[in-house]
């Protein structure tokens, strides 16, 4: 499927007061600078019962070091609880990058949204399991029902629907996804990917044609859209192309699905080609769907050769038996 591995950027402006004052005399120029780790844990013990006061410095003044076990445990050892720590790892350098990265749209435009915000967003991105995942966007949705991030929480939705195999349910979340950010490049992707599925068009023949034109209008839209997505924060210039290029596959890809769908088997071929060479990770689907655009055109060689490649990228999963039984029926009808 779709790795929409979505990460929506952001650019959290905590609005907070430095309530307690340094933690010892500095020059005007130190008092701007971001708090060392021994600043952290004299501030920590000075405001024992203050907790807000140190959270506020911190977000103030950022801090210089990075998070990690023996950081966490100097902290903790300080008297700091899990909700200031996640307040201080918000201000360390990775924490700031990737609290912007989560308050940017996809064409580079600042979300206004609170930290909580994003960080529910963020753990819903990283929920895995489907099922676990449509729990925490109902959850966001309660919690955070005007948020500005809703569009890119939807998405995720949308995504979790795609992998249960709910095209339907997808469908419908995409469109509240796209009501609410009409340029959500990754929304308008997942759409282009569910509207030509088979299962979904056979329930409504009549509408085949019109959603068919709709997927390719999303999937041109959103090929035109990744020329203003920018560079999260928190990736580098070769992560960036990476990410860029496999979005560009997944809206081709789609468009291949849509010819496929119309019959066009010559067009589906060259969207499908084109996917596979976008990225350097093509996937176990865009091999399989090439193979069957092939083999509809009567190109055996080129449908098995298709086939052996996605059975290398499916070993040892389901997907590995559906390619080397698809090329065992090609290879009979060959002989």
């Amino acid at each position: 499927m779709a790795r929409l591995a979505i990460f929506v950027g952001l650019l959290a402006t905590l609005s907070v007061q430095l309530i307690a004052g340094p933690p010892h005399p500095q020059s005007n120029q130190s008092a701007a600078s971001p708090l060392t780790l021994d600043d952290v844990v004299r501030l920590i013990k000075r405001n024992k019962n203050d907790r807000q006061a140190v959270s506020s410095a911190v977000s103030q003044r950022g801090v210089n070091f990075e998070m990690d076990e023996k950081v966490s445990n100097k902290l903790r050892k300080a008297g700091a609880d899990d909700e200031l720590l996640g307040t201080i790892w918000e201000a360390t350098p990775t924490g700031k990058a990737r609290m912007r990265a989560l308050l940017t749209s996809p064409s580079g435009a600042d979300i206004q949204a609170s930290a909580a915000e994003a960080l529910a967003l963020q753990d819903i991105q990283n929920e895995a399991a489907p099922d676990r995942r449509l729990q925490l966007v109902d959850a966001y949705e309660k919690k955070f029902p005007n948020s500005a991030l809703i569009s890119y929480v939807d998405t995720e939705a949308a995504r979790a629907y795609q992998v249960k195999g709910d095209y339907d349910k997808a469908q419908e979340s995409c469109r509240k996804s796209l009501k609410a950010d009409p340029d959500n490049t990754f929304s308008l992707i997942i759409l282009a990917m569910v509207l030509p599925q088979p299962e979904s068009l056979k329930k409504n023949p009549a509408e085949a044609a019109t959603r068919l034109s709709e997927a390719e209008s999303d999937a041109r839209r959103a090929l035109t859209l990744l020329d203003k997505l920018e560079r999260r924060p928190d990736e580098s210039d070769s992560q960036f192309a990476e990410r860029r290029s496999s979005l560009a596959a997944d809206a081709h890809f789609a468009l291949g699905m849509a010819e496929m769908q119309r019959n066009d088997f010559d067009k589906a071929i060259t969207e499908y080609q084109t996917a596979i060479s976008s990225t350097k990770k093509p996937t176990f689907q865009y091999y399989y769907r090439l193979a069957e655009a092939e083999a509809s055109e009567g190109r055996t060689p080129e449908a098995i050769q298709a086939l052996q490649k996605a059975s290398e990228l499916a070993r040892g999963t389901p997907m590995q038996k559906y390619a080397e039984d698809f090329m065992s029926e090609l290879e009979k009808k060959a002989h």
